[in-house]
């Protein structure tokens, strides 16, 4: 654009009020004409404020582009979680137009973050009596994904028509339904209630390679399992809520580690995953008939999508990591061991992959679920232990 010429300019300053505000602002905007020059021309009050308010309604167009500009840096950094997201639709400070053409995130996650709905379903208490089978018991810390760990196991097993549940549990087959529903839609399950009634089980019948063995899936709230860790005097009974680890039933007990919990630093002011692994085991020994009917205890490493990169076998590096990071916890384990004879495993576990700030399930992993199942079948189908021959960790069930 040419500039304009000396006389064009007092032409225009002349007519200064004549010519439209936003033509004024243009001509300013683009050097042809200062501010202070159209007011020494006589500029009215009423254009000087359109110009004002013109200027602001920029300022906070281009602030607003900046924010947006951020927002989306940030989601595509993976640092904005998908409640967040969704509150920045529901307030309209995005748009699902600025979303698609910005950021990472299609049409296809786009509708799930819209439809993103995250409701708290307590786990409901189960006090009967375990059905006759094998128990299985999962303790672990708040936040460590036993909640996860166990919905992934129920829905793999209902993809796959390996499980039919036995009504007697129906309150914990109700919960179960929720967990998997919402791990389908990519929401993680919330942390369970720390109360003795969020002791929750499932019975259900594993149908696997023609065999069909009964299974009683008992969770402890994280919460609660470090509060009967810590004070077992006040929380009496508490890990052997309902009497389920008293019974007579085989066991196999899942200590679920939380490999991100601990290589991102854990809560210094409460105890350490190791210290209410040690407290427990050491409260598991009141039970007579606790460890002595254990057929095998499992360390799982949970959350093993965080493992380094370029990790070939990640069973192996969970054995090597709980060995060298919970060796205390490892000594007691091989102690134990040595006394009642049950057979120990470790083993990686993911519920898979996820997006936005690890809080949305975009995949969901098969093959860790898968193992686990059938681990647990050869081991509910085993009759009598082996003796322990000095090998501590066992690579597969047969041993």
């Amino acid at each position: 654009m040419s500039k304009l010429t000396a006389i064009q300019k007092e032409a225009l300053l002349r007519g200064i009020n004549k010519i439209p505000t936003h033509l004024i602002k243009k001509k300013i905007d683009n050097d042809e004409l200062t501010l202070e020059e159209c007011i020494e021309h006589g500029l009215e009050a009423s254009k000087l404020k359109e110009l004002d308010s013109m200027k602001m309604q920029e300022q906070e167009e281009q602030k607003k582009m900046a924010e947006d500009k951020e927002f989306y840096n940030r989601i595509n950094n993976d640092e904005v979680i998908i409640q967040e997201i969704q509150r920045a639709l529901n307030d309209g400070r995005v748009t699902e137009e600025g979303l698609l053409n910005n950021t990472e995130i299609n049409e296809e996650l786009l509708k799930k973050i819209i439809g993103y709905s995250k409701k708290f379903f307590p786990s409901e208490n189960n006090d009967v009596p375990l059905a006759d089978g094998t128990d299985i018991f999962f303790f672990g810390k708040s936040k460590s994904g036993k909640s996860c760990v166990l919905a992934s196991i129920f829905n793999y097993a209902e993809k796959n028509g390996i499980f039919i549940h036995n009504p007697v549990s129906i309150k914990g087959i109700n919960y179960i339904n929720v967990l998997v529903r919402e791990l389908e839609n990519g929401i993680l399950p919330d942390r369970t209630e720390a109360t003795k009634d969020a002791v929750t089980y499932i019975t259900t019948d594993l149908h696997l390679d023609g065999e069909i063995n009964p299974l009683n899936f008992v969770e402890m709230s994280g919460e609660f399992f470090s509060k009967a860790a810590e004070n077992p005097d006040e929380w009496s009974d508490s890990i052997d809520a309902h009497g389920y680890l008293s019974n007579s039933n085989k066991k196999l007990l899942f200590f679920v580690v939380d490999y991100q919990m601990y290589t991102e630093g854990e809560d210094t002011l409460n105890a350490t995953q190791s210290q209410d692994f040690n407290l427990i085991l050491s409260q598991l020994d009141q039970y007579e008939k606790a460890l002595k009917n254990t057929n095998c205890i499992y360390i799982i490493v949970n959350k093993s999508d965080k493992f380094p990169k370029d990790i070939i076998d990640k069973d192996q590096f969970a054995k090597d990591f709980f060995i060298k990071n919970f060796k205390s916890v490892y000594v007691n384990l091989k102690s134990k061991q040595e006394k009642y004879k049950f057979q120990l495993r470790s083993l990686h576990f993911s519920v898979g992959n996820f997006v936005l700030n690890n809080s949305f399930l975009k995949e969901i992993n098969s093959e860790c679920p898968k193992k686990l199942i059938d681990s647990i079948s050869k081991q509910s189908r085993r009759k009598a232990k082996k003796s322990w021959i000095g090998k501590v960790f066992s690579d597969n069930d047969d041993e």
